[in-house]
């Protein structure tokens, strides 16, 4: 990248943001789908690999976003694929942030289904733990030596 060459410059941070924002659908669609199968461990590793593609893609559209000052919108508005390029990623961009807000529902009915069970548990058991063995334990149970494994 040249910085003699902001408009040069511009179109590579712009490559950069398309990258992140193809790498990043994906990889919300498995975040979802995992939050929704409850699958924890798949959820943690889309969790850490997406907070690296969000930070990169945050440093790429600040820098963007100062290239666009530099350049002003008349050098940007002479120069047709630049300005297909900025559409482009403004397109992707949405459709990531869209995807973001999807999961976040996804994620919070999730964590609102297993609220719900826990208070039905408690308040019909609320003697009722579960131990290290995920077994459940409590004095009002009935099944075989007062125990049952979920």
């Amino acid at each position: 990248m040249q910085t003699d060459r902001p408009t040069s410059e511009l179109s590579a941070v712009l490559a950069i943001e398309r990258e992140c924002c193809g790498r990043l659908l994906p990889l919300l669609d498995a975040e979802r789908s995992a939050a929704a199968a409850y699958d924890h461990a798949a959820l943690l590793a889309c969790l850490r690999e997406r907070e690296i593609l969000q930070a990169e893609w945050q440093r790429a559209a600040g820098r963007r976003r100062e290239l666009q000052k530099i350049v002003g919108p008349v050098v940007a508005g002479q120069d047709a694929e630049l300005v297909a390029t900025m559409r482009e990623v403004a397109r992707e961009a949405t459709a990531v942030r869209r995807a973001q807000r999807v999961n976040e529902g996804v994620v919070r009915a999730a964590l609102a289904q297993v609220t719900d069970l826990l208070s039905v548990m408690q308040r019909e058991r609320p003697d009722s733990r579960y131990d290290g063995r995920a077994a459940l334990t409590g004095a009002g149970l009935s099944s075989v030596g007062g125990r049952w494994s979920a």
